[in-house]
């Protein structure tokens, strides 16, 4: 399906909108940024590949010149030689479009909601406009000549400072969505927190969390694009102050580590899927579809059919497919003698079959209810030399505790966003005075 709207160009200058958005669209925004003795804004620097959380798609900021551009929204299962027929362009004409997009930019990589203006004339394609990623704006002219030329414009993002905090009355999950916190930065609080903190049962009413991260600006619009990193997160439990910084050591890869500089990433996650609800314990249990007592030898995560499930470690498929009461099945051995089992699965995921390295934190299937299964759920085991044990009791030891040079280098960096921090703290009690 191909979505089409006219829209009017507004001659808008960067100082009008930049006003428009700070006065009407947040007038709160100037309260939360950092105090003066701070700076407000960081320049994004243009990484060597998105981070995996940014978003993939941007819908478009300007325009093309003509009122009368068409804008054409990607929907599942659309090609751009698709998108372009159905707008009325011939085959030859849109083939030609597309060929010239070639050097800048790989037709194949739409994705979903990706918007596309196109202006077009009798002879096809005279200008298409896209915004293909965060970093860039892509447009094609077709020259008087007939020859079309492929511009790449770049665009300037601001990576802006802000606090999120709240108080927790039933979960994390509802307190964030509360505070207006964006999903991408929620999910990556709680892979963090999820090595050690066992949400179902260690959060409780009265409890709180604080996160620090970037909301990313288009600078010529002001107006809010997406999602930075994470630099700092908090948890206050029962009291007791669970605080983590995003850390890059030299020569390694970003983590989250705690304030003894410790990388909190360990060889197994918690949970393995976001937003769980313990439905079933490790130990004996009353079957609900065989009726007798017998050893539960995992732990049920209820959660919504379709939901991704995680590889809680690196590790090695060792099994793949159908596996009686289990339903759908996925085996992973890891380093030593652990192996982790997740059952009930709606489906595997593309490319999870035996012999394949996957990585801690990659999609290997989908919550379903297959085998035997009374609802959707996740099934998920722990095993050492192939004897169960209750995946909640694990403790297993950190991956990297940073010493040196790093920890000096982390120590200080980790002072500089304690004060961002307390200065928007500050900046956020003046505004509710």
């Amino acid at each position: 399906m191909v979505t089409h709207s006219r829209r009017s160009a507004v001659a808008l200058t960067v100082l009008g909108l930049f006003f428009f958005w700070a006065l009407v669209v947040d007038p709160t925004a100037r309260a939360r940024l950092p105090s003066p003795g701070l700076p407000e804004a960081l320049p994004l620097a243009q990484p060597k590949s998105p981070p995996a959380h940014l978003p993939q798609v941007a819908a478009i900021e300007a325009r093309t010149d003509d009122a009368a551009a068409e804008i054409m929204t990607v929907q599942s299962g659309d090609s751009l030689m698709g998108l372009l027929q159905h707008a009325g362009i011939a085959p030859a004409a849109a083939q030609s479009a597309i060929d010239a997009l070639a050097g800048k930019w790989d037709p194949r990589a739409l994705k979903i909601g990706q918007e596309i203006a196109l202006l077009r004339d009798d002879s096809g394609v005279k200008q298409l406009h896209l915004t293909p990623d965060l970093q860039r704006d892509l447009v094609l002219t077709r020259g008087t000549d007939g020859n079309f030329i492929a511009s790449v414009m770049p665009r300037d993002i601001l990576a802006v400072p802000l606090r999120i905090a709240g108080a927790i009355d039933s979960s994390l999950f509802d307190a964030a969505a509360k505070a207006g916190m964006p999903q991408a930065v929620l999910s990556d609080i709680i892979h963090a927190f999820s090595y050690d903190v066992d949400f179902q049962r260690e959060v409780q009413p009265g409890d709180s969390f604080e996160v620090l991260f970037d909301q990313l600006v288009d600078e010529k619009t002001g107006k809010i694009v997406g999602t930075g990193d994470v630099a700092y997160a908090a948890l206050n439990l029962s009291g007791k102050v669970e605080a983590l910084y995003r850390y890059t050591p030299p020569g390694g890869y970003p983590g989250f580590y705690n304030a003894d500089g410790t990388n909190v990433k360990k060889a197994l996650l918690r949970t393995p899927v976001d937003g769980a609800r313990i439905s079933s314990s490790f130990g004996m249990r009353h079957h609900p579809i065989l009726g007798f007592t017998r050893m539960h030898q995992g732990v049920d995560f209820a959660v919504p059919a379709g939901t991704p499930i995680m590889a809680s470690g690196d590790g090695v498929v060792a099994a793949a497919g159908w596996s009686g009461g289990y339903g759908n099945l996925v085996e992973l051995r890891h380093d030593g003698s652990y192996s982790t089992r997740y059952g009930h699965m709606s489906r595997i995921a593309k490319g999870i079959h035996p012999g394949v390295r996957v990585h801690q934190g990659e999609v290997i299937g989908y919550v379903g209810m297959t085998g035997l299964a009374t609802g959707p759920h996740l099934h998920y085991e722990v095993r050492i030399d192939n004897k169960a044990i209750n995946p909640l009791g694990v403790r297993l030891a950190a991956t990297q505790k940073l010493d040196g040079r790093a920890l000096a280098e982390f120590r200080a960096q980790e002072a500089v966003t304690a004060k961002r921090v307390a200065a928007l703290r500050a900046n956020s009690k003046f505004a509710q005075r």
